[in-house]
């Protein structure tokens, strides 16, 4: 070993390393500043950092084959040793120095080949970003004044306005944080339950005209306070506006400043300078939240006498718009072309008002996929995607136009990118309803059922005073066949609920399953007025009564008189269908469903496969079999990919199809597959009952049919019997828990 060591000296192969090593390191080092600065890739710069360490093996096997002499390079064997002056002594310094520049070029490769040094800046990013997650808790005011609770809340919507157009910050909406208005949670509590790591909190206080802002950026995690201000300012009634926008933005460059100094902030303008039109525009927006029609009615009515006060109030226009929209498909209160033409209207007034309003780009975009939805015949849905990313451009942090962005994807049956927005916009707004509603129903799309039930549950544990999720578990439930379970969520959602529009539908399905007509028709007895229904209550009591033929003349007579709702002409169709009237069960089902008008170009989806067996049924009793038969072939593979239970299933209409094309054996071995999975009523699926079905008039006399529904009333018993136990008691929960168990 000595030896070996006293030749690697005598052949200068340590004397090369040495200087290859501190080369190579300074090139190396070089490397990892300069590449990236052009672009280069990871990959590229780790090639880079391996050519460099095959040089470091070349240089050494040089340096033991050849000698540098005063003649020239030289092979080592060739050398005269006595005419070459012996090396100096090398002592313990230069093995250290040597050794230690070995040591920087290893560590140099190790951290950039392995890409360690990679992970170490990564993990500094990720702290970073975790700086720049911010929630704005409501500011307090220290005052019972209410035009200082009116500046507070005005400086905390400007400033989360402010914040929210900066890309790279996630903002919590104002819906989630102003949950936590005299909250006595603890910060870090607060941090965890939004998903942020930083938070704002400011108070207000007014002495005569001296108002103080105190506010404070604090660490969600450890409680550490980042950074805290005062703002002392003189406030009147006229200047209120001008000193609540020039607070908010001196707390936002400030902010800015701490969290990303090196991002450009957008400033928004004063929306209005009525103080009383901002008032109604405050409370309108808040009455927007509860997606109930009782509140969405009066948010209406505030933002008509807000633009009265002010005519340029551009949000205002957008918030009324918005509330006509729901009005609309989420109330059925005011006809679609109607409540549409005037949201068109506002949102266009609101952008000749202000062009780069991110609110009225999201509302566009609600409007343009609404449209769509309902005859999925045109262009609005590229409309609606361009709107939504030009609000998305304008405030990235837009919690609503994701959702709404998710709910077009949904409808155009892109359900990962709708499961994507869904998810950032209740990582933007966590406490939000309306996506934790949305997403489980995706999820009940696609046959995922239990999941789409414990994000439902979810959705119930973060809100339980809304009704809206209990009415879906319920309709879910009802489509997997659990009635018992269903009816107990569907008494519990009536029970949170004071609309107008809540009844009960789904309990009104299962007393009609259960023969408990009685019950049925005292519900449709003790229907509000203001029921989306109640124009058509007489109709649907003759339908219940199975009295189809005076049921169909009362629709007819509605829908030649009357300017009727969309989803009126599913139910017309449905009974003129089983009273025999071809001829108007055809003309509603395209009013209902115009994308089927165009028998050449059919379009087969799950919003359409309904229908078109219901057009194929028409066609076989007109005596055109060959075109049923055409339509029938074409919707079944489509329903076969189609969840057979749930909110969005089924039921047994590929039994349904099978028994149309006269293929009675696969008609009984689907019904057997069906109660096998699960199906206990088509009621939920269609307006009829299994024994009523006209589909399937070609297995009735077969002993078979009468031995399937003997076999569901015995499955059905049970349930029965257990509704009426917990109905006398009014205990629901005995049932609803049976849920949680899943």
């Amino acid at each position: 070993m000595t030896s070996f060591i006293s030749e690697l000296r005598r052949r200068n192969v340590l004397r090369v390393a040495a200087a290859y090593a501190l080369v190579a390191w300074i090139i190396i080092e070089a490397g990892s500043v300069l590449l990236p600065t052009f672009g280069a890739s990871d990959a590229v710069f780790q090639t880079y950092v391996l050519i460099v360490l095959i040089g470091f093996i070349v240089s050494l096997v040089f340096a033991w084959i050849f000698e540098i002499t005063p003649d020239g390079v030289k092979l080592d064997k060739d050398v005269d040793r006595e005419s070459v002056s012996a090396n100096s002594p090398r002592g313990l310094t230069n093995y250290v120095i040597i050794g230690l520049l070995i040591i920087a070029l290893a560590v140099s490769v190790t951290f950039n080949v392995t890409d360690i040094r990679g992970v170490t800046a990564q993990s500094a990013a990720d702290i970073m970003m975790s700086r720049q997650s911010i929630a704005v808790l409501p500011f307090s005011s220290r005052s019972t004044n209410p035009e200082n609770t009116l500046f507070a809340d005005g400086v905390h919507d400007d400033l989360l306005t402010k914040l929210a157009n900066i890309g790279s910050l996630k903002v919590i909406s104002r819906t989630s944080v102003m949950e936590y208005r005299g909250t006595t949670k603890n910060l870090r509590q607060i941090g965890q339950e939004l998903g942020v790591d930083t938070l704002l909190e400011g108070t207000v206080q007014t002495v005569g005209s001296n108002t103080r802002i105190n506010v404070q950026l604090i660490d969600a995690e450890t409680d550490e306070h980042l950074w805290a201000r005062i703002y002392d300012r003189q406030l009147t009634t006229d200047n209120l506006f001008v000193v609540q926008s020039e607070v908010s933005g001196e707390i936002a460059a400030a902010l800015h400043t701490t969290l990303m100094p090196d991002k450009q902030l957008m400033f928004a303008e004063v929306p209005t300078e009525n103080l009383r039109a901002y008032s109604l525009y405050k409370s309108a927006r808040d009455n927007l939240y509860q997606r109930q029609i009782e509140p969405t009615q009066e948010a209406r009515a505030q933002l008509e006498e807000a633009i009265e006060l002010d005519p340029d109030y551009a949000e205002a226009y957008v918030a009324l718009a918005e509330s006509m929209i729901f009005l609309a498909i989420n109330h059925q209160a005011i006809p679609y072309d109607q409540a549409f033409a005037a949201a068109e209207q506002h949102i266009n007034k609101a952008l000749e008002l202000n062009p780069d309003l991110s609110d009225a780009y999201a509302a566009l975009g609600l409007l343009k996929t609404s449209i769509w939805i309902q005859t999925r015949v045109g262009t609005e849905n590229i409309e609606a995607e361009t709107a939504f990313e030009q609000a998305l451009a304008i405030s990235p942090n837009h919690a609503r136009a994701y959702m709404w962005f998710g709910n077009l994807r949904d409808a155009e049956q892109r359900h990962d990118e709708a499961i994507g927005y869904y998810h950032r916009s209740m990582q933007l707004d966590p406490l939000g309803r309306v996506p934790y509603n949305n997403l489980p129903a995706l999820y009940a799309q696609r046959g995922e059922n239990e999941y789409a039930i414990r994000l439902w549950l979810d959705a119930i544990e973060i809100h339980p005073e809304w009704p809206v999720p209990y009415g879906l578990m319920a309709a879910h439930l009802a489509g997997l066949g659990r009635l018992d379970e269903a009816f107990a969520w569907d008494r519990i959602a009536l029970s949170l609920s004071s609309e107008a529009d809540a009844v009960g539908a789904v309990a009104f399905f299962i007393y009609r399953q259960f023969g408990e007509i009685e019950s049925a028709l005292k519900m449709l007895g003790d229907m509000p007025l203001a029921h989306p229904l109640s124009p058509v209550n007489q109709g649907l009591q003759y339908l219940i009564k199975e009295d189809y033929a005076a049921a169909n003349a009362f629709f007819v007579d509605y829908i030649e008189n009357n300017d009727a709702p969309q989803f009126i002409f599913g139910v017309a169709s449905d009974i003129a269908l089983l009273a025999g009237d071809f001829e108007n069960a055809r003309k509603y089902v395209l009013i209902q469903n115009p994308i089927l008008e165009n028998d050449s170009d059919l379009q087969v989806d799950r919003f359409t496969v309904r229908d078109i067996v219901k057009l194929a049924y028409i066609h076989r009793k007109n005596g055109e079999a060959a075109r049923s038969d055409e339509l029938l072939n074409a919707v079944l593979p489509v329903v076969q990919t189609l969840p057979r239970l749930g909110l969005f299933g089924q039921g047994v209409r590929d039994a349904q199809i099978y028994a149309l094309l006269g293929q009675t054996e696969d008609a009984f071995a689907a019904l057997r597959a069906a109660i096998d999975a699960g199906y206990r009523s088509s009621i939920v699926f269609d307006t009829w009952l299994l024994e009523d079905d006209p589909y399937f008039e070609s297995l009735r006399a077969d002993d078979r049919f009468e031995s399937l529904l003997a076999e569901l009333d015995a499955l059905l018993t049970p349930m029965y019997e257990r509704i009426v136990e917990v109905e006398s008691t009014g205990n629901w929960k005995k049932l609803t828990d049976l849920a949680g168990t899943i």
